[in-house]
């Protein structure tokens, strides 16, 4: 299962579940409103987190040279950062 597609399939359904009992007759609050809600107000991007507790993987420095995380998460989550490093 890909948990994209799931979150992607997932608000496609509520979408729709909230379009069908939207019904504005004014076309400039019904225009703002139906550009709202393309642009995804009801519904945020989705989160990844970090967790070290979860079943072991690639670590942030191979996901990082893969190119699946932001080069600056090799800095960020780093083991045994001093205080002036964060």
């Amino acid at each position: 299962m890909n948990i994209f597609e799931f979150r992607d399939r997932l608000i496609g359904d509520y979408a729709s579940y909230i379009e069908s009992f939207i019904q504005i007759r004014d076309p400039h609050i019904h225009d703002f409103v139906e550009r709202q809600l393309q642009q995804g107000m009801l519904w945020p991007d989705p989160l990844i987190q970090l967790n070290p507790l979860f079943a072991p993987g690639e670590t942030i420095d191979e996901l990082v040279a893969r190119g699946t995380l932001h080069p600056e998460c090799a800095r960020i989550f780093r083991k045994d950062k001093t205080e002036d490093e964060q």
